[in-house]
């Protein structure tokens, strides 16, 4: 017989937004079972396989070359603005970027899409890693 789960949730609380000391409960759970651990590393190769590492630490290095960032602040508010905007591009038209006639600028030759594969890896192992410490009982 399998040891009990230390967190237990019915379907709706689990499809809404947890209060903050179940929120706790599950991180708590995450950390002591290593399951924190397994979700990064999961995600950190995900994303160095992709390539997303090394395109991301480009434009970083761009950014503070270039002197449009100076501080880390500016840095994270740019990369972020980046992901958002690739990602969206991606899904909306299937292409990063304008084609490079009118209104290219030096941010296009950096591609910030976060990687359908690093999305769906990266769901996978947090849904296995909540299945060890979380048992979610069916509403009726």
């Amino acid at each position: 017989m399998a040891a009990p789960k230390p967190v237990s949730m019915t379907s709706t609380q689990a499809q809404s937004t947890l209060p903050a000391d179940l929120r706790n409960e599950i991180y708590s759970a995450l950390l002591s079972g290593g399951g924190i651990r397994n979700i990064e590393a999961a995600l950190d190769h995900e994303m160095q396989t992709a390539g997303f590492k090394s395109q991301l630490k480009a434009y970083i290095t761009h950014l503070l070359r270039a002197g449009e960032c100076t501080t880390f602040d500016e840095v994270m508010a740019r990369v972020n603005e980046k992901i958002r905007h690739d990602t969206q591009a991606g899904k909306s038209n299937g292409t990063n970027g304008v084609n490079g006639v009118n209104g290219h600028s030096r941010d296009d030759d950096y591609d910030l899409r976060l990687p359908e594969r690093v999305v769906s890896e990266g769901t996978k192992t947090v849904e296995a890693e909540l299945d060890k410490v979380c048992d979610i009982t069916v509403d009726k």
